[in-house]
């Protein structure tokens, strides 16, 4: 059976320094009636993604069917989604799974956690919210009892990379990627 664990929603303040304005940010568990603006967010992390990568769906085409496997994964893997709200509007959600188990005989036994998806929406960015997240994501692997938290990053996202790493994230395994030529049909 697995652990119980407290979900407090956590309340930080932010400055915008370009309208000046400081804001509070509540970061709390996923709610019923939060499907249409995590949707929001699902589409404009893929999209702004395709910006690395030409090759994903747009996110339109796959938000939906991407959401309901989120919380597939929740269910199945100790995972939890939680949202980051500014006056009222959800304006970034982090996913993560507690327990992902290693499955390759070149891995460590056990499992470890994963940030499956973190996105801030672009008017609320550069005020620590992904930073909020991230620290919500881990107490939660945390108190799930995860040794390990894990989160992939395509590797031309300078941005997240660098906000990764300060929050202590370190390089385990790459995946390097080379387009191959379609072989011409002799006819």
């Amino acid at each position: 059976m697995s652990p119980v664990v407290q979900q407090r929603p956590l309340t930080i303040s932010a400055m915008n320094a370009e309208i000046d304005e400081c804001s509070t940010i509540l970061i709390r568990p996923y709610q019923p009636g939060d499907e249409a603006a995590c949707r929001a967010c699902v589409v404009e992390l893929q999209d702004a993604e395709r910006g690395f990568d030409p090759r994903l769906r747009p996110g339109e085409s796959m938000a939906d069917e991407y959401l309901a496997q989120m919380h597939v994964h929740c269910r199945d893997l100790a995972g939890a989604i939680f949202v980051a709200e500014r006056g009222g509007e959800i304006v970034g959600l982090v996913m993560v799974v507690a327990r992902v188990p290693f499955e390759a005989l070149d891995e460590p036994p056990g499992d470890y956690a994963l940030v499956a998806e973190l996105v801030v929406r672009a008017g609320a960015r550069r005020m620590g919210i992904a930073r909020a997240l991230l620290d919500r994501a881990e107490r939660h692997a945390r108190d799930a009892g995860a040794a390990e938290l894990r989160i992939i990053v395509l590797s031309a996202n300078l941005p997240a990379r660098t906000l990764y790493a300060r929050e202590g994230f370190v390089p385990y395994k790459e995946t390097l990627s080379k387009p191959l030529e379609r072989a011409s049909s002799s006819a």
